[in-house]
């Protein structure tokens, strides 16, 4: 079996944000945090911001351009109009950022308020925003407002109920269970999320599911103890295998939030979850096949798999193959490797 682990190793670095960016993303955090708890009106609510999304889960894939903090405010309830809310937020920031259509940056969205953080030096990997959304408990969960603004005076559809907290949680607990599999002694749960974001983004584009939908899915899947496999190749086609099926359920029965087991909102349609189905039960079976193949054949088929984005190829190829997956005469081999950049805040 062949399963490239000096290759592997090497996508998995050119999937995951760099330092540089990860410590931009807490400072950015911390801004914003440290700004609304300074606030009177919302310290009296008892703001208490959470760094949320892939970010928080150590999922983010390169290069990274959203960054989530849930603003949980525990002295409320879903008795209060998120209308008040969500106005008292987008006061504080637009006084301090200003709106985008004033040159600003602050962008309102319909339950959130985006802050765009420009790269100090025009690189634009190092560009990202804050998605600032407002929350308030509900029982042992959060609610966040319905993203529709017309059912904010009708109390029984204002909020959405989630819990993004507790998903953060599942997911370190799963990603460093006795019974997940490692790769050399590392947890291999998020490099793997981070790999299957990247194929989602290589292979759907702007089509749905998005990635959080698929990471539910290879969580789902690793969870339920379906991946298998010792080696970075061997886990990754499987977890390719099992997000397929995953997504052909999903199309009769919805796929299901992981804490809440609800199906998951907005709910995707029968013909997204059976195009991702396809679209990753063809990709398992070219990756079944690159296991079987010689080194420099299966480079090329990870390298299909995988894609590039703005550091160039994920996958490199091995010293001495071509890029049409042959080898190359040894007095014409030269490294193929793809760009590897410092591990990010995800490898530690």
């Amino acid at each position: 079996m062949e399963t490239l682990p000096t290759q592997f190793t090497t996508a998995v670095s050119n999937v995951t944000i760099s330092d540089d960016k990860e410590r931009r993303a807490i400072a950015a955090h911390t801004e914003v945090r440290e700004l609304l708890e300074a606030d009177a009106t919302l310290k009296s609510w008892d703001i208490t911001p959470l760094l949320i999304g892939s970010y928080g889960r150590q999922t983010a894939r390169y290069p990274g351009k959203d960054v989530d903090i849930f603003l949980r405010f525990l002295n409320l309830g879903i008795a209060f109009d998120p209308a008040v809310v969500y106005d008292e937020v987008s006061r504080v920031l637009l006084a301090e950022y200003g709106h985008v259509d004033d040159g600003g940056r602050v962008t309102p969205q319909p339950r959130s308020l985006k802050v765009d953080f420009a790269s100090p030096n025009a690189q634009a990997d190092l560009a990202f925003s804050v998605d600032a959304v407002p929350a308030v408990p509900w029982g042992r969960d959060w609610a966040i407002p319905n993203r529709d603004r017309s059912t904010w005076q009708n109390e029984a559809d204002r909020w959405v109920r989630t819990n993004p907290v507790a998903f953060g949680e599942a997911s370190q607990a799963l990603s460093t269970s006795d019974k997940s599999p490692v790769v050399n002694g590392r947890n291999a749960y998020k490099p793997i999320v981070r790999l299957l974001r990247q194929v989602r983004h290589v292979h759907l584009g702007e089509a749905k599911p998005g990635g959080l939908y698929v990471e539910v899915a290879v969580y789902e899947a690793w969870q339920n103890g379906r991946v298998t496999g010792d080696s970075w190749a061997e886990l990754f086609a499987s977890s390719l295998y099992e997000v397929s099926r995953i997504f052909l359920t999903a199309a009769g029965d919805g796929l299901l939030d992981p804490i809440l087991r609800t199906p998951l909102k907005p709910a995707l349609e029968t013909s997204d979850c059976l195009h991702a189905s396809r679209t990753f039960g063809a990709l398992a079976a070219d990756a079944e096949e690159a296991l079987r193949a010689t080194p420099c054949a299966a480079a090329k088929t990870w390298r299909n798999i995988l894609g590039t984005n703005d550091r160039g190829q994920v996958f490199p190829l091995p010293d001495g193959c071509s890029g049409s997956g042959v080898p190359v005469p040894a007095v014409a081999a030269v490294s193929a490797n793809g760009p590897t950049r410092a591990r990010g805040f995800a490898l530690r």
